[in-house]
């Protein structure tokens, strides 16, 4: 069954950007709510709000102290994103895995139908508002607190060492994260 529309900002991230895309929309979600605070090195931290959101409260479990890319990593296989992922394959929207290669040169994880959907919410003034709504669209350099992009974007510190793994998680998609320090 494909869905015609998309309900959920989440939604417009995955399409628009995959796993990380919809992290940083549940970053600058939980900044704007105050469920976590940026300190001047880029770390983010718990602060004491009780989000409701799965994506914040997501994004508030994997704290104490981490940078984003740290975050990121957590959400690639936590459960409202192995959620939001069925939801989007069963609906028709995303791409299937055997098209993996094709979807990372295009930059977009949307099938035809979900390019379409997402069209349609990039119209949609009830759905895609804000700085989630920026962000879900253009990434966290869309967002428009520039102090909070250069934060979220520092680099790691000097000396430390790149690492990365790949994972094929159940919906057979394939992950490529970043588990250098930081």
């Amino acid at each position: 069954m494909t869905m015609n529309r998309l309900e959920t900002i989440y939604q417009v991230a995955y399409l628009t950007g995959g796993p990380d895309r919809v992290t940083d929309t549940a970053v600058a979600e939980a900044l704007e709510r105050k469920a976590v605070r940026l300190d001047k090195s880029g770390v983010l931290h718990r602060s004491s709000a009780k989000p409701a959101d799965p994506f914040v409260l997501a994004v508030v479990e994997t704290l104490p102290k981490v940078r984003i890319a740290r975050v990121r990593e957590a959400l690639r296989e936590s459960e409202p994103m192995r959620s939001l992922r069925a939801e989007l394959l069963t609906g028709g929207l995303l791409v299937p895995a055997i098209h993996w290669r094709r979807v990372r040169r295009r930059g977009s994880w949307a099938s035809k139908a979900g390019g379409q959907a997402l069209s349609l919410a990039r119209e949609d003034p009830g759905l895609v508002t804000g700085v989630r709504g920026a962000v879900a669209l253009g990434g966290l350099d869309a967002h428009p607190d520039r102090r909070s992009v250069r934060l979220l974007t520092l680099a790691p510190p000097a000396g430390a060492r790149t690492r990365v793994a790949i994972s094929s998680p159940d919906d057979g998609l394939t992950d490529v994260t970043d588990c250098s320090p930081g």
